[in-house]
């Protein structure tokens, strides 16, 4: 063995891990996400993922059964708090145990990069530096955020801690019965990764580099072993090429992988590793498995199947994401896949980097505000980023000089979470970027990305502990040459205490992500659930609620099947109204029961009859038909006793095939509502149209517009129900603590929703306003004002507010 290849130092890692060590991090930081835990349920995915688990439902493809199922068993055993909040606590438990991983794998990098420092400042050090780094990586902002409500990327993190830390005991073991094991565990862990999100599956390329690192840098001392280690190398290899085929159900990539494990598989005979191998696929296979879940529990119709992989073509279009349409990294994001897209642009993959770029400067000081100056603002925040980048590079510089093949497996990991998901994932402009580039929304990702490269920055917040290790060591150098000799006590003593004072920086983080990442303690705490009971307490008993996407669709879903809240309403998602799959489950799902003693008295005693009939007879051939096209002449429909006509040109979509069937054959007999958020398409039957609150409903007749009753100013492009929607919004409605607190400025999801729940405050102002009366029009407009952000609305109060004095005279 050549002096060239060995990079292990004289002093090797402590004989035991500390674990102790470990569980009081984890614990710290468990208390942590506990601290900012969401109180319920929150917005994009959570919503439909906690109803899922609470009935054994298919979340939207890839489907995540692991998940779903590890949530169901955790919300039935542990009996405490709403189950929501089991739910994010599930998350919080494993991003902390994650957390312990990543403390373990860190010390152990601190204790090589020690050396032969004194034994006593030794453990001390690794134990700071291994806590600082584990400390930053936790409450980095979209690894905090992913962590404190119902996600999978705690587990997926988790996932890819535990791996490294199996690894590194592998390290530690080589030449021992016990090293083979770490290796079943890890290919356990690669295989059931599949079945939570594959950002799990993402630690395979590090861990094969990993372990080619380790047994190039410091080969076994014996051939056997040597050529062992290689198969074994070769078998990770093949068997991640392999199961990344299958998490992608790509029978191209199942194919290649296929190939690559039967190569290795033969290497390994050839090294007299052929048992194990076969044993290591068998365990990995063992891991995917759960998928056979969503098989079996889709046949038996549960309340949410989406995408009904009820069958294996079925199944392996879920694992493909078909739902989701094809996108290549070659491409424009911003185009449809085909043959006139024109390619991924230099423009585009500029914007890409900006927004990797943006969402690494928020980890680290999220809510520090910048103060103007001039006409700009001073970035306060980058310059903590800037920090925090130098302490990055100084750890990855310590790591790589004294732990090579540790420093390549999270090298590879940050470069294959970070830059790597950039390439593969090409997403479209950010949210809150490019605009002068692509001034259309639509080119735009719906909502930022940053949670998909959140393994890239834990990545970097643990070499920024190792970064916090070098200052230490380097201060303590100097206070103790300083305090040799004639230095007194007062020296020496700084010389040991100071040192650690450099690791209080890892606080950083803690301290200015709190305000942005905290769900538990901000005005807006409960406004998803909240949303979501208004929603559908705006619908007439066994009505037919429209709503357009995530956000005022899977809180309600998560209202029905977990808070029992108004289950006999139909949610007609006009998104997932596009599939097929949605039509056929929109007409067979049964009508439920209108529970009056659980709704608000605004709906009790007008003794509904339940609909006896389907929401829609659209046949599977019809629902196959329902394809885009564009009307070739002028169509009229019946609907009831009445008609509409759609003109000639009109394009329609699946979503339109299938409303139009819903609203003829229901129209008259069940209510029919729209979310103010679905409002589009209304097929000329506007003349049928009133608003109540956040809803707009279908009436049986054409509207009376002369009836004192409605403002006809048409904010929303009907007319406004006045006394209904002030009972709505007064005695119905709930607004989480948005109008006990003062405005404040809330992330852009809340923000949106808030103040599209302060739009019917808004017309109520207007309404009061015509009526002459301004106790009320003052009254609607300061609720109004605790919702909106548009300044517009504070203006008009601050004018009302200014004239009432002399309107009074």
């Amino acid at each position: 063995m050549t002096s060239g290849r060995q990079h292990l130092p004289a002093a090797g890692p402590p004989a035991r891990p500390p674990y102790r060590a470990a569980l009081a991090v984890a614990a710290v930081v468990l208390a942590g996400y506990a601290f900012s835990l969401a109180p319920s349920v929150t917005f994009w995915d959570a919503g439909e993922f906690i109803a899922a688990m609470k009935t054994l439902g298919i979340p939207h493809p890839p489907g995540t059964p692991l998940f779903v199922l590890m949530g169901h068993v955790w919300g039935s055993v542990f009996p405490f708090f709403e189950y929501a909040v089991r739910t994010n606590l599930l998350s919080a438990l494993f991003a902390s145990a994650g957390a312990g991983c990543w403390f373990l794998v860190l010390q152990e990098a601190a204790d090589r990069s020690l050396g032969e420092a004194e034994p006593g400042a030794r453990a001390v050090l690794r134990t700071a530096a291994g806590a600082a780094g584990t400390l930053i990586a936790a409450f980095g902002f979209s690894n905090w955020l992913n962590s404190n409500e119902t996600e999978v990327y705690a587990v997926a993190t988790f996932t890819i801690g535990a791996v490294s830390w199996l690894l590194f005991r592998w390290r530690a073991a080589r030449g021992t019965p016990r090293a083979s094991r770490y290796l079943l565990l890890v290919a356990y862990l690669l295989g059931i990764a599949i079945s939570n999100h594959l950002l799990g599956l993402l630690v395979g390329p590090a861990a094969i580099g990993f372990v080619v690192a380790v047994i190039s840098l410091v080969p076994a001392k014996d051939e056997q072993t040597r050529r062992h280690e290689w198969g074994d190398a070769g078998v990770l290899a093949g068997l991640w090429a392999l199961l990344l085929g299958l998490g992608l159900a790509s029978k191209v990539l199942v194919g290649f992988g296929a190939a690559a494990f039967l190569l290795a598989l033969i290497f390994a005979a050839t090294h007299g590793g052929l048992r194990f191998a076969l044993l290591m696929l068998g365990i990995a296979l063992v891991g995917v498995t759960p998928f056979l879940f969503l098989y079996l529990r889709s046949a038996q119709h549960p309340i949410i199947n989406e995408a009904a992989p009820a069958t294996w073509e079925a199944l392996t279009a879920v694992m493909r994401r078909e739902q989701y349409g094809v996108r290549t990294p070659f491409d424009d994001p911003t185009q449809l896949h085909g043959p006139d897209n024109t390619g991924r642009t230099l423009t585009v993959i500029g914007l890409q980097m900006a927004n990797y770029v943006q969402y690494f400067d928020w980890q680290w000081a999220k809510a520090l505000p910048g103060i103007p100056i001039g006409d700009g603002r001073f970035p306060f925040r980058t310059l903590v980023t800037l920090g925090f980048f130098a302490l990055g590079l100084r750890g990855l510089g310590d790591q790589w000089r004294s732990d090579r093949s540790g420093a390549w497996l999270l090298l590879v990991l940050f470069l294959t979470t970070g830059l790597g998901l950039v390439a593969y994932m090409n997403f479209k402009p950010g949210y809150s970027l490019g605009y002068d580039r692509f001034p259309d929304r639509d080119d735009h990702e719906v909502r930022e990305r940053d949670y998909f490269f959140v393994v890239s920055f834990i990545v970097w917040g643990l070499w920024a502990g190792l970064g916090l290790l070098t200052l230490a060591r380097k201060l303590r150098e100097r206070l103790t040459a300083r305090s040799a000799g004639t230095a007194g006590p007062p020296d020496r003593l700084s010389a040991r205490v100071l040192p650690y004072a450099v690791f209080a920086a890892a606080l950083i983080p803690f301290g200015l992500n709190f305000p942005e990442a905290d769900r538990r303690h901000g005005p807006d705490a409960r406004l998803p659930g909240d949303f979501a009971y208004d929603l559908l307490n705006s619908v007439p008993p066994y009505g037919v609620l429209f709503t357009y996407g995530d956000n005022d669709t899977f809180p309600l879903w998560w209202a029905q099947e977990v808070a029992g809240v108004r289950k006999d309403v139909t949610v007609v998602c006009l998104a997932l109204a596009e599939t097929p799959w949605n039509m056929r489950q929109l007409r067979d799902n049964p009508v439920r029961r209108f529970e009056e003693a659980l709704a608000p008295p605004f709906w009790r005693g007008r003794n509904p009859a339940a609909p006896t009939w389907p929401l829609h007879t659209m046949t599977d051939e019809e629902i196959r038909a329902a394809v885009p096209q564009i009307l070739p002449r002028e169509v009229t429909l019946p609907v009831g006793s009445f008609a509409t006509t759609l003109p000639a040109e009109s394009v329609l979509y699946g979503k339109d095939f299938l409303s139009l069937r819903v609203i003829q054959q229901n129209f008259g007999r069940r209510p029919i509502v729209w979310a103010i958020t679905a409002l589009g398409n209304n097929y000329g039957l506007d003349r049928f149209m009133v608003q109540r609150g956040l809803a707009v409903s279908l009436e049986p007749a054409p509207v009376d517009t002369t009836a004192p009753t409605l403002d006809l100013r048409r904010m929303m492009g009907v007319p406004l129900d006045v006394p209904a929607t002030e009972l709505l919004l007064t005695a119905v409605y709930r607004y989480a603590d948005l109008l006990e607190r003062p405005r404040r400025e809330l992330e852009s999801t809340s923000s949106g929703i808030s103040s599209t729940v302060g739009i019917p405050f808004t017309q109520l102002a207007t309404a009061m306003e015509q009526r002459g009366d301004t106790a009320r029009t003052i009254l609607y407009l300061e609720r109004a004002s605790h919702l909106s952000d548009n300044p517009a609305v504070e203006q008009a109060l601050h004018l009302l507010r200014a004239a009432r004095p002399s309107t009074n005279r």
